[in-house]
């Protein structure tokens, strides 16, 4: 795969859903000398809090998947200071609506990291289909998700328990910004006051069998704790679910490394792999 600088792109930002607080926003990034065999929607992180549609980190880490014929969509959603719970996962459910309505007949892969991966994973779940009461129009043919949070109430509990951060660490840079350690209850401003009727636990939401899942984690994060994917991993491997952990060694949260060809590559052949599954 070429850089990213490299390949034409086709690009257009589009209105999927229209909210009390706004239009919500989505761009799509397609090949121009490629015709499109799958599409992957990519939900940011920030911790439900904070972020968009573009982070800095999409240009090296899934544009390039473009030149092998998939369509990459980036999608906002309502923020926890907007909206609590389960708003954020309403909207990335729509998104997903959208791509299947307006990209007919090409498979759908769900991605997101952190916060994003949280959403990822919940629609790839189902919990969409859940908090609305009928099924996707073409449900996720499979999910992967970078340094996912599992479990809002759990990383709250984590962070509570992490000592000052290191200087260089991403908890550190996360430390600078906000001048407290740990930050304020990311977890704990989503739910507060939320309808929990469809519960942000991913583990809950595991059956038997469930969608296939690539699971990407550094075991160095002081964001997210490695174990949280480990015990995603174990969940769904229990159900009978086909899903690979992918532990980038000495990598921190929303590392640099995740855009290295290796991880891209494993992503490309999830999707390659997946997008003819019935």
């Amino acid at each position: 795969m070429t850089a990213a600088a490299t390949i034409p792109l086709a690009t257009g930002d589009h209105v999927f859903a229209a909210r009390d607080s706004g239009e919500l926003l989505l761009t799509v990034h397609a090949s121009e000398r490629v015709p499109p065999t799958s599409v992957l929607l990519y939900l940011h992180g920030g911790g439900w809090a904070g972020g968009d549609r573009s982070p800095d980190n999409l240009r090296t880490r899934l544009l390039p998947l473009t030149e092998l014929g998939v369509v990459v969509v980036s999608a906002d959603y309502r923020l926890s200071g907007v909206a609590v719970w389960p708003a954020q996962l309403l909207d990335a459910g729509d998104a997903v609506e959208w791509i299947a309505e307006s990209f007919p007949g090409l498979p759908v892969f769900v991605s997101g990291s952190s916060a994003g991966g949280h959403l990822a994973a919940l629609l790839g779940l189902g919990a969409w289909e859940r908090l609305v009461g009928r099924p996707h129009t073409r449900s996720p043919a499979g999910v992967v998700t970078y340094a996912t949070v599992a479990d809002p109430y759990q990383w709250d509990e984590e962070r509570l328990q992490q000592p000052l951060p290191v200087p260089g660490t991403f908890a550190h840079w996360s430390y600078s910004r906000h001048g407290q350690w740990p930050p304020g209850g990311l977890g704990r401003k989503l739910l507060d006051g939320a309808d929990l009727s469809v519960s942000p636990r991913v583990y809950n939401h595991v059956s038997t069998d469930p969608v296939p899942f690539l699971i990407v984690h550094g075991d160095r994060d002081t964001c997210v704790s490695y174990d949280e994917s480990i015990q995603l991993f174990d969940t769904l491997s229990a159900r009978g679910g086909r899903a690979w952990l992918l532990g980038v060694a000495g990598a921190d949260h929303e590392d640099a490394a995740f855009d290295e060809p290796i991880v891209r590559g494993a992503v490309a052949s999830f999707i390659a792999q997946f997008r003819a599954t019935p």
